[in-house]
């Protein structure tokens, strides 16, 4: 077969295999192993970004005593400003720009309900930043 064939089966085939897996039904047995399939790739991935979390963590404590020891909270509080920031460097939009454009965006996004004020964790943030930033740079 030639490859001019093979492309133009290729371009009928794809849709419609496409087609008919959107139109299985949600219960259908196919469907549940790739939605599985996808869903283990998602957990490998995820555990992946804590195992790279965890090797820093010895660098956040190190920045908690240094910062924020004398605050009155302990390094669990100020873990999730460090991994917040942390999970910003993931982001395809934040390794594109440097922490001054960035911020504006976390700080938004930041519920001081839930996790504090933003002026008593921003550099908590930042730091956590900074060194998602270099995994990116690597």
């Amino acid at each position: 077969m030639k490859p001019t064939a093979v492309v133009g089966v290729l371009i009928i085939l794809i849709p419609v295999v496409w087609v008919v897996i959107r139109l299985l039904p949600a219960n259908h047995p196919r469907m549940s192993t790739m939605r599985m399939a996808m869903q283990s790739a998602q957990e490998a991935t995820e555990q992946r970004h804590t195992d790279t979390f965890k090797e820093f963590e010895s660098s956040f404590q190190a920045h908690y005593r240094s910062h924020y020891a004398s605050s009155g909270f302990d390094y669990n509080h100020y873990r999730l400003a460090y991994k917040y920031g942390f999970d910003l460097a993931r982001d395809q939009e934040s390794r594109k720009v440097t922490w001054n454009l960035v911020e504006p965006q976390a700080r938004a996004q930041w519920d001081e309900r839930t996790l504090g004020a933003w002026n008593q964790h921003r550099e908590a943030v930042r730091y956590g930043w900074e060194q998602g930033m270099k995994i990116q740079q690597d």
